[in-house]
């Protein structure tokens, strides 16, 4: 029996101060310091039958981590006007970001009898600890002109400087641009009773993503040594010119208010290119160092467009109802991998990837490829069954010297997974997400809301499912044997393609009722204002593209990994196994204010 859990404790202290000494000078200071301590467990139970991968002993791990993240703040803005109807202002400041983690996890297997579930009555015990510390200071000037309250120009430069740079690279400057026009206060607009306010904004800017807080340093990890001695042995090979990508971003968009602000409508149009961008590739045996080595090399873009809708609906004596829409459309595609052949997210070798995923140039970020089986033919009956001339999907190959493809071609016989096309599944990352939220108002002091969430447009592999088909084998699909698609997969020895699924999906993501009670309420607590908000987060998945794969059910899609690691920077990882869903959560807040 499996049994886990997690407590997560969090406080956050925030210190805010604003001072005034001129009318022309302004500055601000504010200071913040957010901790979480997390603990965690993971108790496979002493049993008879075999229980998950840890055996019938048993295992349980425990794991407690304090992550602290500390910031400081300072700005100050000079105004003035050198001539009617230009106003200027310059504003300058620093910045200052760290982040600290420490943990300590111990594990123990093999209990002798089932009574025993402490890490010291495992028959193997196991302790690891460590700390990790990020830093960053950045430093910013910025002036930003307005002309007669209708036309604003911005010019900002910024530098930033992290602990995770390497040590070849130094300070790094940053450039931004942006314009916005009034255009419904110009004259030739007058009369347009429909049209409130109407304002064109475009940009263009620099900013830079860090590297993996280790990504620069050699690292080593201890093992015994000769005779039992200590010794070390390569962990991670580093890169001492490693730096940030860059992303240099052009918008375009425009602000709506119409009818009497009734309806508000939003647009942007984003193009973004991240050069430099960090790619993890494998690192040559023959340096002695395993695993992967992040490196800028690569050339991304995203590009899409944002849209938002908010509509006053109806404004009753007593009821009010308002509707807001949010989508968001996005595209992203490797242009460029620095001449170096497909690279695998998460490979096992340098040829093939666990879950199929490539960086390959001309695809998404991190697309999954997989055979995809169109055909085969069943021989035998019951658990004699097997597939014979199985046939899969191919088309042209989409890079020299490997079998990926987009598919949409002949079927061509796949006699093993080594050989069959490797067709592209789609992106990992959702490509459309739409919002809608309503709020229902009563009397100005009661107000209701819910917030529905779409997502979809990406790909995922069910680790789970998969594991369960083609791994241990206990699933009714692979004990029927009347699936010819299935058993394909099974001839052909791939396991993760029958955990493909299509990961979309919509949620009510939160509800909330809300009441300001009145003056006299508030008053006997001697307070001006007394509310009572109650609400609930993750309540409900009203649907799913794909709720199976083969029979066998599949977990929630948004359990997976987002955080990215050291051979997935980008936190794109399609494969999910073992992990919580969103958690539903039920708060009730009071506020009071004296």
């Amino acid at each position: 029996m499996l049994d886990s859990g997690q407590k997560v404790y969090r406080s956050i202290y925030s210190l805010t101060a604003t001072h005034r000494p001129f009318e022309w000078l302004t500055h601000r200071l504010v200071v913040g310091l957010d901790q979480v301590e997390t603990n965690g467990f993971r108790l496979n139970r002493h049993s008879s039958g075999r229980v998950g991968i840890s055996g019938r002993q048993g295992d349980k791990r425990l794991e407690f981590r304090n992550t602290d993240n500390f910031s400081f703040d300072y700005s100050g803005t000079l105004t003035y006007e050198p001539l009617a109807g230009l106003s200027l202002a310059t504003s300058s400041g620093v910045q200052y970001y760290e982040r600290s983690s420490e943990w300590l996890a111990g594990r123990g297997s093999r209990f002798a009898v089932p009574s025993l579930e402490t890490i010291s009555a495992g028959e193997t015990r196991e302790t690891s600890d460590g700390f990790s510390a990020n830093k960053t200071i950045g430093m910013y000037v910025q002036e930003q002109m307005s002309w007669q309250n209708r036309i604003f120009l911005t010019g900002a430069l910024r530098g930033d400087d992290n602990s995770a740079f390497g040590a070849d690279y130094d300070f790094v400057v940053y450039p931004k641009l942006s314009a916005s026009w009034v255009v419904s206060e110009e004259s030739a607009l007058e009369g347009m009773d429909w049209m409130n306010s109407l304002r064109l904004r475009g940009a263009w800017g620099k900013a830079g993503q860090q590297p993996d807080q280790f990504a620069a340093v050699r690292l080593y990890t201890p093992e015994p040594g000769f005779q039992g001695a200590g010794g070390v042995t390569p962990l991670t090979i580093g890169n001492s010119d490693v730096q940030p990508e860059v992303g240099v971003e052009t918008e375009i968009g425009f602000d709506a208010g119409l009818f009497n602000d009734r309806i508000g409508l939003e647009f942007t149009y984003y193009d973004q290119r991240r050069t430099n961008a960090l790619i993890s590739v494998p690192v040559k045996p023959s340096t002695g160092f395993p695993g992967s080595q992040l490196r800028n090399i690569g050339e991304i873009q995203n590009k899409g467009i944002e849209l938002g809708l908010n509509v006053d609906a109806y404004q009753g004596a007593t009821v009010g109802v308002a509707l807001g829409m949010a989508l968001h459309m996005n595209e992203n595609e490797v242009l460029d991998l620095g001449g170096l052949d497909p690279i695998p997210v998460f490979g096992r070798n340098f040829t093939t990837g666990w879950t199929g995923q490539r960086h390959a140039v001309g695809f998404p970020l991190g697309s999954i490829f997989l055979p995809v089986v169109v055909s085969s033919t069943i021989e035998g009956t019951g658990l004699a069954a097997r597939a014979t001339n199985v046939m899969c999907e191919s088309g042209p190959i989409a890079a020299p010297g490997t079998r990926i493809t987009r598919g949409g071609g002949a079927a061509v016989p796949c006699t093993s997974g080594e050989t069959a096309p490797e067709v592209y599944r789609g992106s990992t990352v959702p490509t459309r997400e739409v919002g809608f939220n309503a709020t229902v108002s009563f009397q100005d002091n009661t107000r209701f809301y819910v917030d529905l969430q779409y997502v979809g447009g990406h790909t995922m592999v069910d680790g789970i499912t998969a594991g369960s088909h083609l791994f241990f084998r206990n699933t009714l699909a692979i004990n029927e044997k009347t699936d010819p698609i299935f058993l394909g997969y099974d001839e052909i020895g791939e396991v993760n393609p029958t955990g493909v699924f299509d990961a979309s999906q919509l949620t009510m993501r939160s509800v909330s009722l809300s009441h300001t009670f009145s003056g006299d309420m508030a008053a006997r607590l001697g307070a001006s204002r007394l509310n009572l908000t109650l609400s609930g987060q993750n309540l409900w998945r009203m649907w799913r593209a794909q709720s199976e794969a083969f029979g066998h059910p599949i977990v929630d899609s948004e359990i997976r990994d987002t955080r990215g690691t050291s051979t997935d920077p980008g936190g794109i990882s399609a494969y999910t196994q073992d992990g919580f869903p969103m958690f539903k959560r039920f708060l009730a807040t009071v506020r009071v204010t004296w």
